[in-house]
């Protein structure tokens, strides 16, 4: 029976492997992950060596009372999957991998059924997508700062204000700005 104790081949010398204690994962189930990905992300096919980190992560789906491995992915990739998964909304940039994301978690690892597939498409579509402007308050990194000018038209900066405020926060402004505070 697999344990702490025999799951050490991946690990460090004294310490259990990380994908026995995180995913519960025998190091033999690892390395056949391992050779399903062939030293490459999964989705794009990036070599593991020329990811950001230099390595590949262990993507799974949890949620719904189901838990399964569905493979190995870079970071960017990892990303993906969490739109997929509706934790993050969908953006300009990540939406063309949409269809890719879809057919790499139905050839999850960790083979589940057509239940539980099921099941997971409907957790997914339950879960409301998280929009950063949902925020009650806005963190914006000083680089990022929203820049208003005042010297341009104001149906330019209205529609500025619009794109990036949520409907609460332009709400809250117009009190501000009306002095009915």
């Amino acid at each position: 029976m697999p344990n702490r104790r025999t799951e050490t081949r991946h690990a460090a010398p004294g310490k259990t492997c990380n994908h026995f204690q995180k995913y519960g994962m025998t190091c033999d189930d690892f390395d056949r992950l391992l050779a399903r990905a062939a030293g490459r992300c999964e989705l794009c096919k990036t070599l593991e060596e020329e990811t950001q980190r230099g390595a590949l992560v262990i993507d799974h789906f949890e949620g719904g009372g189901l838990f399964f491995v569905r493979g190995l992915l870079c970071d960017r990739c990892n990303s993906v999957m969490s739109r997929h998964d509706r934790a993050v909304a969908w953006g300009p940039s990540s939406l063309p991998w949409k269809d890719k994301a879809r057919a790499y978690h139905l050839a999850a690892f960790g083979q589940p059924s057509l239940d539980e597939f099921e099941q997971a498409d409907r957790h997914i579509a339950s879960r409301r997508t998280y929009h950063v402007k949902d925020r009650a308050y806005l963190l914006v990194a000083p680089r990022k700062a929203l820049v208003v000018r005042l010297d341009r038209s104001m149906t330019e900066t209205a529609a500025k204000l619009r794109r990036h405020l949520t409907e609460r926060q332009r709400e809250r402004l117009i009190e501000l700005l009306s002095g009915r505070e």
